[in-house]
């Protein structure tokens, strides 16, 4: 182990290969380069070795060592310090575990088995359970329990079948019956000449012997691991995810050009979420607090939240920002990713380019547009995620966040990343204390340490420590919880700065404000907050304070988020979007007005006025003061059949003298005279 120092540590992903060297610098391992291209597991290549031997070569440039030798990698390392000694790939360029879960009841059994498959990149192709009473099928046919169950899974090709239920001591028949549908489907699945599955026995121990006998005809593998649901009122999830976890990790060796980089017993195989898993518990362990650790990848969205004694985990396999937008899209819609844009789009356009996305997906994001799209994309993966880990730990909580992934590394501004965190997220009643410490890993290096534990331990922690946690905080964050007007005061905050001066600010209800407090400064914090607002676990309107240089600087420093809970949204548009911008500007992210200009709303245009056709008939004549002569009264039957004459002018004037009457003359005093 001693003679272990150079490593070259490569990172698969199923959009970006990382690699990394680790060598001794003052007696610990520390990060000496690292280099990313595109993964090159797609087509048209189908060699991940191709990506890696690229990113290697731009490595040996960076660092000045020589690390290939006629395209191969240079092992061992020689006396001129060239080469390296050993080689560890960690990788999640694998395709997610396809799973039918078969279950007595669908709120007990069925619900704890599919905690534990989420622990694992899957796919739930089916849930079958005893409890189902629909009488009819897709087709509308009244059909039997059996013939619906065998409609649905006839069709199916699952990796693993996961057979779950019945409490410790329980029923037997039940998962007699169950065995019994999963029997057939066996039999079809071999008569159709297709790979049989591997069976997953997580049920009542007691009946683990009829399982055996009734499964055991078949030439398929068959696990039993302890009792998902041993009790009602208690779950038991690790057993059957490590099972599921080494299901998964069996495609490793099938990952074509992995066998090119070194010889089997020079390289250490690893999956990604295995890593996390270790390093994830690790820091949760020896920090003696709960932690929460996120990652939004192109595939599979990731939260794993460790305790001391606990650990919860969730991993949509078919859920990101390149791979895994189409199942995004189809399950949130496009208007949930929308909202998240600081510009105006249409629909249609939106989701054209979701599928552009979907089918280009090793596109990197070319403008600043992108780079939203891609972060609201990574919000909506988030709030499904946590979504799913508080169905599994309730309540759920978390002392400090650890987040990764591409999408949040590269994004313009760190401050973007701490928007989609919070918007996603959105911590409230999870956070037990005053402060929440967000760290981002820019390099990639959690998996890696995860690697690397497995040949050295002392290199694993000694990275972790200097090259992850020290060298990449995000910021520190306060939540303020309540209020209720927009712009009432809900909070007076102080920062005092160790060594330097002290800081106050007033909060409004609403307000996102960020007071800066670089890297390597300490300070401590005060929070009294309104009557009705509360901080933490602590009762509403109590004041709060730090411990003494308890913060510590950061790229962001000190985030003080009074939004509110659950973050609600204008729901005009262009309120809204004026909302998200002010608080890009208030994170640093964004330092002027929007650039982007409101869409002008056109009324549609008038119809044009229908003129009617000019009449034919004459216009009747008037007389000198425009009254238009009135004809006699005749009856019907009186009107003559031919066209009347009009009058002439002088029997106009004639007939008006004849209405004229001659005025009465008057006296001197203005008297009428009788």
């Amino acid at each position: 182990m001693e003679l272990v120092r150079a490593i070259l540590a490569v990172e698969i992903g199923s959009l970006i290969t990382r690699v990394s060297l680790i060598d001794e610098v003052d007696g610990e391992s520390r990060l000496i380069g690292q280099t990313e291209t595109l993964t090159s597991r797609e087509l048209p290549y189908r060699n991940v070795f191709f990506a890696v031997q690229e990113a290697t070569a731009q490595l040996a440039d960076l660092t000045g060592r020589q690390l290939l030798r006629d395209g191969r990698l240079l092992m061992p390392r020689i006396s001129t310090g060239d080469g390296i000694d050993a080689v560890i790939v960690v990788t999640s360029a694998l395709e997610p575990l396809r799973v039918v879960v078969a279950a007595i009841a669908s709120d007990v059994s069925a619900r704890s088995a599919l905690h534990a498959v989420r622990g694992v990149p899957s796919v739930v192709l089916a849930v079958v359970t005893l409890d189902d009473v629909s009488a009819r099928s897709t087709t509308g046919v009244m059909q039997s329990w059996l013939e619906r169950q065998l409609e649905t899974l006839l069709p199916l090709l699952p990796d693993v079948v996961v057979l779950a239920g019945g409490v410790e001591g329980g029923t037997v028949e039940a998962m007699k019956r169950l065995a019994h549908l999963i029997n057939l489907k066996l039999s079809f699945t071999a008569a159709i000449r297709q790979p049989l599955p591997t069976i997953i026995y997580a049920g009542n121990t007691s009946v683990q012997p009829q399982i055996q006998a009734a499964l055991g005809g078949h030439n398929c593998e068959l696990i039993t691991v302890a009792n998902v649901r041993p009790a009602l009122d208690q779950e038991v999830l690790t057993p059957l995810r490590q099972a599921l976890l080494a299901c998964y990790a069996r495609q490793l060796t099938d990952v074509p050009g992995i066998d090119q980089l070194s010889a089997p017993d020079q390289t250490t195989l690893r999956t990604v979420a295995e890593s996390q898993y270790v390093m994830t518990r690790f820091l949760a362990e020896r920090q003696q607090q709960a932690v929460l650790y996120v990652d939004v990848g192109a595939t599979t969205t990731t939260l794993i939240a460790a305790a001391p004694d606990q650990i919860a985990a969730t991993l949509h396999g078919v859920c990101g920002t390149a791979f895994g937008v189409g199942a995004l899209l189809s399950e949130v819609g496009p208007a949930a990713i929308a909202r998240w844009l600081p510009f105006a789009i249409e629909e249609q356009e939106l989701i054209e380019r979701l599928l552009n996305r979907m089918l280009r997906p090793q596109t990197l994001p070319a403008t600043r547009e992108d780079c939203y799209l891609d972060l609201a994309l990574a919000r909506e993966a988030l709030a499904l995620g946590v979504a799913a880990l508080r169905d599994e730990q309730t309540p759920l909580a978390y002392e400090r966040l650890l987040a990764g992934g591409g999408v949040l590394t590269h994004a313009p501004h760190p401050g973007m990343a701490l928007l989609a965190l919070l918007d996603g997220l959105q911590p409230a009643n999870e956070l037990p204390g005053l402060l929440l410490p967000i760290h981002l890993d820019m390099l990639s290096l959690l998996s890696v340490c995860g690697g690397i534990a497995a040949l050295s331990t002392d290199a694993a922690i000694s990275i972790f420590d200097h090259d992850l946690l020290n060298n990449t905080p995000l910021a520190t964050c306060i939540v303020l919880q309540g209020g209720s007007r927009i712009g009432e005061p809900v909070a007076d905050v102080e920062l005092i700065t160790v060594g330097g001066d002290s800081e106050r600010v007033q909060v409004r209800h609403g307000e996102l404000i960020r007071l800066p407090l670089s890297v390597g400064r300490y300070a401590q914090v005060k929070v009294k907050p309104a009557a009705t607002v509360r901080v933490g676990q602590a009762a509403p309107g109590e004041a709060v304070e730090s411990d003494p240089a308890e913060v510590h600087g950061s790229l962001l420093g000190l985030i003080i988020d009074a939004r509110g809970r659950p973050l609600t949204l204008p729901a005009d548009g262009a309120e809204r979007r004026r909302l998200l911008w002010s608080w890009l500007r208030a994170v640093g992210a964004e330092h002027s007005d929007s650039p982007y200009p409101e869409p002008v709303i056109s009324l549609p245009e008038m119809p044009a006025p229908v003129v009617a056709a000019p009449s034919t008939a004459p216009k009747p004549r008037r007389s000198w003061f425009k009254r238009a002569p009135q004809p006699a009264k005749t009856s019907e039957a009186t009107l003559p059949t031919t066209e009347t004459v009009p009058a002439s002018p002088d029997d106009d004037i004639a007939q008006l003298r004849q209405q004229v009457s001659k005025p009465a003359r008057r006296s001197w005093f203005g008297r009428r005279k009788p």
